[in-house]
């Protein structure tokens, strides 16, 4: 028989001065809910919620050699040129459960520099269990040409913290979720060689929500009654958009034990529109500067939402008949998040600008297949992914941090056509520090914020495969 390996985040209302109107202007939602917004569009993208988890086969290795598998259109979300000589038709389909794990504690906060915020200093549960889909299909419809197309989601968040945590002024609800339509090519250009090219069609869908210190606002420019953390006010933000980008493969094999594989995956470039709710009737103080200089009156926003390109290489060394070597090396362009500006809909509202300062980050992995039969395929591996977060604008809308994946998994061919995998992988944080300074602009009406964040996540994936 053929082997089937898997290869594979009380007040008077009188008139307002002009010399308030400009304060209020100045240092209200401009410089609360900007900055608020920003920083959760871009750290909703971190490393640790970029999905990799695309099949159950690349997840048992740790995605070590994801990139180099040929043949199999499983793998054709880490390289277009998968789906070279796969087969006439093939088709697979994964589905991952992720399972984080999340708290925090140590956490305290002050506003406007006097006023320590009360409320939980710890707890957990604040990253949400998550489903991953995958479907892939080739067609072949002459010799030496594929046509493919995966259905895929490549970035994912949903964080929560409660009303009453410490961590309210700067974090409460973060929902990322995308979805991906890939239609690609691939072609044998050469006897060994195949080279893919796709188009990437992604759709984002943003969520977020806070609590806006109203009162600290109103205290800040002397509206008598009113003091740091006396009035709250809810915020949520909902947007998406779609965007197209492209990707790009090529696969060899220069030595019958050996094969390589490279791609690219391009940038998506989102221009996120959406709608923009404050709660008024549940704060006074809300209700008074909306009254005087027209703050929280914003209706709609719009902003850019990069998805990072990234670049990959990916090695698989046939070491004997049943035993294979794989590794994996990919770059992620996060450092392209440097600045992030938003544009609300309302004239008290003007542009506003944050600066990220994200880094390059590089995901190193390792892993190993052995065939006990010749349809069955155990797997084991290692990866390392960097985190693109400096330290100084670490936030709670997403607890990233560097991480290590360990996976193990099996593949079992039932027939020459039908392949099953199961991929289980554990993955651990280094510790995250919060230290948000009430100082820089952006944190002026959301406090300071100390906090140490734990995290680690469970995920296990089962695959099946069908090849004519």
């Amino acid at each position: 028989m053929t082997k089937h390996s898997s290869l594979g985040r009380p007040v008077s209302t009188g008139s307002a001065s002009s010399g308030r109107r400009s304060t209020l202007h100045r240092f209200g939602l401009a410089a609360l809910a900007a900055s608020f917004f920003i920083q959760q569009a871009d750290d909703a993208l971190a490393g640790g919620f970029n999905l990799d988890h695309q099949n159950a086969a690349a997840l048992g290795a740790a995605f070590a050699g994801s990139e180099s598998t040929r043949s199999q259109v499983a793998f054709a979300a880490y390289n277009p040129a998968a789906i070279g000589g796969a087969g006439k038709f093939a088709v697979a389909g994964s589905v991952t459960g992720v399972f984080p794990e999340a708290e925090y504690s140590n956490a305290d906060a002050t506003l406007l520099g006097i006023a320590p915020v009360t409320g939980q200093s710890s707890n957990d549960g604040i990253t949400k269990n998550a489903v991953v889909p995958n479907l892939s299909l080739s067609y072949s419809p002459i010799d030496k040409l594929s046509l493919g197309l995966v259905v895929d989601s490549t970035f994912g968040l949903d964080t929560d913290y409660s009303g009453r945590s410490v961590m309210r002024y700067q974090a409460q609800r973060s929902a990322l979720r995308t979805i991906e339509v890939t239609p690609m090519v691939a072609y044998e250009i050469w006897p060994g060689i195949v080279a893919g090219a796709g188009l990437r069609v992604q759709y984002v869908d943003l969520s977020l929500s806070s609590i806006i210190d109203a009162g600290g606002i109103a205290a800040a420019n002397s509206i008598v009654g009113f003091a740091p953390g006396s009035s709250d006010l809810q915020a949520s933000f909902n947007g998406d958009d779609t965007a197209v980008g492209y990707t790009l493969g090529l696969q060899a094999s220069p030595h019958r034990l050996i094969d390589l594989g490279v791609a690219y995956l391009s940038a998506v470039e989102h221009e996120v529109n959406g709608n923009a709710h404050y709660e008024l009737d549940g704060s006074l103080a809300g209700q008074v500067l909306n009254g005087a200089v027209g703050l929280f009156a914003a209706q709609g926003f719009e902003t850019k939402l990069d998805t990072p390109g990234t670049v990959a290489i990916g090695f698989r060394l046939n070491a004997t008949d049943q035993l294979r070597l794989l590794f994996s090396e990919r770059i992620m362009f996060w450092s392209r998040l440097d600045q992030v500006a938003v544009n609300f809909n309302d004239a008290a509202t003007p542009t506003d600008v944050l600066t990220q300062d994200w880094r390059d980050t590089t995901m190193t992995s390792v892993g190993v297949e052995f065939d006990v039969l010749d349809t069955t395929t155990l797997r084991a591996g290692y990866m390392y992914d960097q985190s693109p977060v400096r330290g100084r604008y670490a936030s709670p809308r997403i607890p990233d941090s560097d991480r290590h994946w360990i996976s193990a998994g099996i593949s079992h061919a039932f027939t020459q056509q039908i392949t099953a995998d199961i991929g289980l992988a554990y993955a651990f944080f280094d510790d995250r520090q919060i230290r948000l300074d009430g100082a820089d602009p952006e944190n002026q009406f959301r406090g300071s914020l100390n906090a140490d964040i734990e995290a680690s996540a469970f995920a296990a994936s089962l695959g099946l495969r069908y090849r004519f």
